[in-house]
């Protein structure tokens, strides 16, 4: 073990703290860059009810740095109804003329449903790298 203060080994481990330090640092800053980068939903607008059989559209204002979204994956969940009848259905559709090139801006998403009852929709913007974004919900009544 090293017992002075200024001996090669102390240098040594102070050295190797400084270098783990550094790194450890870096890292972060990859991670917060890596999360920066990804698009993210910032608002979302859409109706708290809607008629069975209209069509309704959600507007969601999206913030991309990178300018690269190309699709929107929507999930739709139907609340009603006990577990096993419960069902969800997913699509994904490409905005690439409406976002493609856009740091930020304003996408309608259409949709309508068949059957009366709560539905919750939710939506992820999705890159050309196929990064995602987080997902954000919206649930809607569906009257007669």
């Amino acid at each position: 073990m090293c017992k002075e203060v200024d001996t090669p080994c102390a240098r040594l481990v102070g050295r190797i703290a400084v270098v783990v330090v550094i790194a450890v640092a870096l890292a972060g800053v990859s991670v917060a860059d890596d999360v920066a980068e990804r698009p993210a939903i910032v608002d979302v607008r859409a109706p708290s009810r809607l008629p069975v059989g209209v069509a309704g559209e959600i507007r969601l204002i999206y913030r991309a740095s990178r300018a690269n979204v190309v699709a929107v994956v929507q999930a739709v969940e139907d609340l009603d109804g006990s577990g096993v009848r419960r069902s969800t259905r997913q699509r994904e559709f490409g905005v690439v003329a409406r976002a493609f090139g856009r740091e930020a801006g304003e996408l309608a998403v259409p949709f309508s449903f068949g059957t009366t009852g709560w539905k919750r929709i939710t939506l992820t913007l999705v890159t050309d790298e196929r990064e995602e974004s987080e997902p954000t919900a919206v649930e809607i009544e569906v009257i007669p």
